[in-house]
């Protein structure tokens, strides 16, 4: 079993809102909750302190026990769950919305609770919307020839893709075994010096 703790971020924000509705009864665990006050403790700092170098330090003055690197850590997290003084965070809320419905509809599924799993595809269908419609390129459709060009021939030669799928298997072949012949360092050296 590991001890590494679960970063506050993958918990789920039924639990955590139950932990600010009734700290006692609450299922987390010691750790869990000290990070959660030092992290609503910052919300309230940078509510009066909106720079994030000032809140930063009255933070660390105040929790002199965390690093700089968790403090930044709590700075992150307190922003991503306060969006009153701050930009509001689409991408961290759409993603915690689908993975906790992901979980959920995972568990339904495990109850065998067909209604509640069909609701959570349903809330699924709406939090990941529709495909955004991609104009596609008129060049992409438009026909393409595409040539082959083998050197190691006296002259060359250039030949187009459907031209090489109707030769016979054997000819292709010996074209191919031409194309990838290993050459010695004096062919090289030729190569090189021509």
């Amino acid at each position: 079993m590991s001890n590494q703790l679960v970063p506050v971020e993958n918990i789920r924000w039924e639990v955590i809102k139950s932990y600010l509705d009734n700290p006692d009864a609450s299922e987390l665990s010691p750790q869990h909750q000290d990070m959660l006050d030092r992290i609503f403790s910052l919300q309230k700092v940078l509510q009066r302190y909106p720079q994030p170098k000032t809140a930063l330090s009255l933070h660390m003055a105040k929790f002199t026990d965390i690093s700089r690197r968790t403090a930044y850590h709590d700075l992150n997290f307190a922003r991503e769950l306060d969006n009153t003084y701050h930009s509001f965070n689409y991408e961290f809320y759409n993603n915690w919305l689908i993975s906790d419905t992901f979980d959920q509809i995972a568990a339904a599924k495990a109850k065998g609770d067909l209604k509640a799993w069909a609701a959570g595809l349903t809330i699924l269908k709406k939090a990941i919307g529709e495909r955004p419609m991609v104009e596609t390129d008129p060049k992409l459709l438009e026909k393409h020839t595409f040539l082959i060009q083998i050197n190691n021939m006296p002259g060359g030669i250039r030949m187009n893709i459907d031209e090489m799928e109707k030769l016979p298997a054997k000819i292709r072949q010996e074209i191919a075994d031409a194309v990838f012949e290993e050459i010695t360092d004096e062919q090289a050296e030729q190569m090189i010096n021509s």
